[in-house]
């Protein structure tokens, strides 16, 4: 594909995201987009992950540009994760003492990940930048589930573990929290991915505290890291905000149902089914940004 033709392609989609009549002309786009929104929105008030690796696949796969999914899948993000953090938060399923730590980072780190996006695009193009953008997903989903596959899955179970709802951090629990929340934070506004999935084992392993509370931790982590994405996304005009809409109203009953079957699912069968589906998502993204799809 020529810089040329790409640059048609995103300026078309532009115009069609603009107009909203003309994509509520195509009622099977709609419900395509219903449908994803519904199932994006339970895996997330199941198990607190972002939800990308369901999201993004399929709006590539329907010709959507990846700098479009990236603002797309944030914006998304945060509606979706909005309200499942108030239902979590009502459950009591949060934990504000590691919350505060992994918050520290995050606008710096996303501030230096757009600038870097923008360096990008203006040194090479659009082009170099979606296939950087599919090649990091890929990449990025890829370590994820491999690493959710060997320590959440093939380890011996540990179901008499004791947790505590006021576990004082260590030093080392502090900077890891701060560590991490910076570089998921810088690799969420790249990629858009990452939040939940990355930061989910860091809380099971460092923060001692329920199932529950990590799932809602995270949750409300990546309310506000996806707020200040789609902020920077907005200024850089990758926000398609009616796409957004449609998947939203999907979205919101599945996350209700989703949160309030949390307590009554395995929290190791959910990570099970889940990584498998984050490795599928690696190699559909890696596929494709090859260009063997």
């Amino acid at each position: 594909m020529d810089f040329a033709f790409h640059d048609f392609t995103i300026l078309a989609f532009t115009d069609m995201m603009s107009n909203s009549d003309e994509l509520l002309s195509d009622p099977i786009t709609v419900g395509v987009l219903i449908l994803i929104g519904l199932a994006v929105g339970m895996a997330i008030g199941l198990s607190g992950l972002g939800g990308a690796p369901l999201l993004l696949p399929p709006l590539i796969l329907i010709g959507i540009p990846p700098q479009f999914v990236i603002g797309a899948n944030l914006a998304f993000i945060f509606g979706t994760k909005l309200f499942a953090s108030v239902l979590h938060s009502k459950e009591h399923n949060i934990n504000w003492k590691a919350l505060g730590f992994l918050l520290i980072p995050v606008v710096p780190a996303m501030l230096l990940a757009s600038w870097v996006w923008t360096g990008v695009k203006d040194s090479y193009g659009s082009d170099a930048l979606d296939t950087a953008i599919l090649l990091v997903l890929g990449i990025l989903l890829l370590g994820t589930s491999l690493y959710m596959i060997k320590n959440n899955v093939l380890k011996k179970s540990n179901d008499t573990k004791e947790f505590s709802t006021h576990h004082n951090f260590t030093l080392e629990e502090k900077t890891t929290f701060l560590g991490t929340s910076g570089v998921i934070s810088f690799i969420t506004q790249i990629a858009s991915s990452g939040a939940g999935a990355m930061m989910l084992p860091v809380l099971v392993k460092k923060c001692n505290c329920p199932p529950k509370h990590v799932a809602g931790t995270s949750v409300l982590f990546g309310v506000v890291i996806s707020a200040v994405g789609t902020i920077l996304h907005f200024n850089l005009g990758t926000v398609p905000i009616f796409l957004v809409v449609f998947l939203l109203i999907g979205s919101i009953p599945g996350v209700f149902f989703g949160v309030k079957l949390v307590s009554r699912i395995s929290p190791r069968k959910l990570i099970a089914i889940f990584s498998m589906i984050i490795l599928a998502a690696a190699v559909f993204l890696l596929n494709r940004g090859f260009g063997v799809i």
